[in-house]
């Protein structure tokens, strides 16, 4: 009986440890829905997503807590629906604002400028000149 209860103990300990051990790997591709979204409006934020979320990139916001990859495709999704809905200056907004989230992670030193750059220029470069600051 005393062996029964040893062997269940041992099986259930290593279960603990396998189940904690995948659920404490982060990956993008294991993320929640909600991070982000599904139905993206426009080509040119399907494009920043997939870039965004590469594989080069992803020890870049290993230490930034906010998830910042999808506040600025939720931020540029919207850009892109109100662009659509003819507002090209709450769309100049939003794309700001996206912006602004990952200046906020080198402000805040979760990343370095040169870390980001990269990232800074392709989303300006994808963005429809209507939703652009001149």
């Amino acid at each position: 009986m005393m062996n029964r209860i040893a062997q269940f103990t041992a099986l259930v300990g290593a279960l603990s440890l396998l189940i904690g051990g995948v659920a404490l790997t982060p990956s993008v591709s294991d993320a929640a829905g909600w991070i982000s979204p599904d139905n993206l409006t426009a080509s040119w934020v399907q494009d920043i997503e997939r870039e965004i979320n590469k594989k080069e990139y992803r020890y870049v916001f290993a230490n930034d807590p906010r998830s910042p990859q999808a506040s600025v495709v939720k931020l540029l999704n919207r850009a892109a629906q109100v662009l659509e809905a003819d507002n090209p200056a709450l769309a100049k907004d939003l794309v700001d604002e996206a912006l602004r989230v990952l200046e906020e992670g080198v402000r805040r030193q979760y990343f370095s400028q040169n870390d980001v750059a990269p990232i800074l220029s392709f989303i300006r470069e994808h963005v429809p000149m209507e939703a652009r600051r001149t």
